[in-house]
């Protein structure tokens, strides 16, 4: 596939039904997982986004302390699938896992609305958030995300904090829970490595994001500096495409002096928190992610 097709491959996408594509998604990840957890709420939200409202989702388990973490969650999916409900089940699992309150939060999808139109969402539900966490009960705020999302989470983080510490304050965004998240989308630094990490299939689905997004974001190692929050990272195996970037990602985290905590799970692929109605597996990360947030922010 050459330039030119990648260039127009997401306007021939939407011709083929790129909204069926999205619902079938919605369809195969939406209620899948009939074990989950009780919480003491789920209830449906409006949100504030950049260009008008947002969809989201609010989780309060049932050991919610008062004044407790709350965490805004920002879905994967290439930035042009999925939304709260695809990731609803990991959402109740998480927060019955540690205790704390998380919003799940949409924003404008590409190619409809190319980007910054992503991150300036996330960054506005993240103001919105700061001010009104008292509401739900919470004290400090943290970001989450998977793959896409994880770019999101990380990237709003880093401005956020930077601009508080440059104002002499501290950063506003307590700490950041990355889910295998999208690092670099420079297809230069997929070619670094595409034979040695078997990562075909991933600089693809990459070169299609930047396509879908109409420009090259930055990669999440120009994010990292004082600004950036304690971290939880998630990592998938082999099949995981994103695999080397984290790790790399993770390193740059530490050379930083940030705190960092790394949890590799060699035997699932990337999306493996979509599969816990498949895996115990699954299951398990998500739990044990949850023990690790408690110690990471206790």
């Amino acid at each position: 596939m050459n330039q030119e097709d990648l260039a127009t491959l997401p306007a021939r996408l939407h011709g083929l039904g790129l909204e069926r594509v999205r619902q079938a998604v919605n369809h195969l990840l939406t209620g899948r997982d009939k074990s989950l957890p009780g919480l003491a709420r789920i209830d449906e939200m409006r949100l504030p986004g950049a260009a008008g409202g947002l969809k989201g989702r609010f989780y309060l388990p049932h050991d919610a302390k008062p004044g407790g973490p709350l965490m805004v969650f920002f879905h994967g999916g290439g930035f042009v699938l999925g939304g709260p409900m695809t990731h609803e089940a990991f959402c109740i699992r998480l927060a019955a896992a540690s205790g704390w309150r998380i919003i799940s939060a949409s924003y404008r999808l590409a190619p409809d609305a190319p980007f910054p139109a992503q991150l300036d969402d996330a960054l506005k539900v993240m103001e919105w958030a700061r001010g009104n966490a008292h509401y739900f009960g919470a004290g400090k705020v943290v970001v989450g995300g998977d793959s896409a999302g994880g770019w999101l989470a990380a990237t709003a983080a880093a401005q956020i904090n930077a601009a508080e510490i440059s104002a002499g304050r501290p950063g506003a965004i307590a700490a950041q829970a990355l889910v295998y998240p999208l690092v670099d989308m420079d297809d230069e630094a997929w070619a670094e490595t595409l034979f040695r990490d078997g990562r075909i299939v991933g600089r693809l689905a990459v070169a299609y994001i930047r396509t879908a997004l109409t420009c090259d974001a930055p990669s999440l190692m120009e994010t990292v500096g004082p600004g950036t929050p304690p971290t939880l990272l998630l990592i998938g195996g082999p099949l995981d495409p994103v695999r080397p970037d984290v790790e790399r990602y993770g390193q740059a985290l530490t050379a930083a002096g940030v705190s960092v905590i790394v949890r590799r799970h060699d035997a699932l692929p990337h999306g493996f928190i979509n599969l816990t109605h498949l895996s115990a597996q699954a299951r398990d990360a998500v739990a044990d992610a949850g023990a690790q947030l408690k110690i990471l922010l206790p």
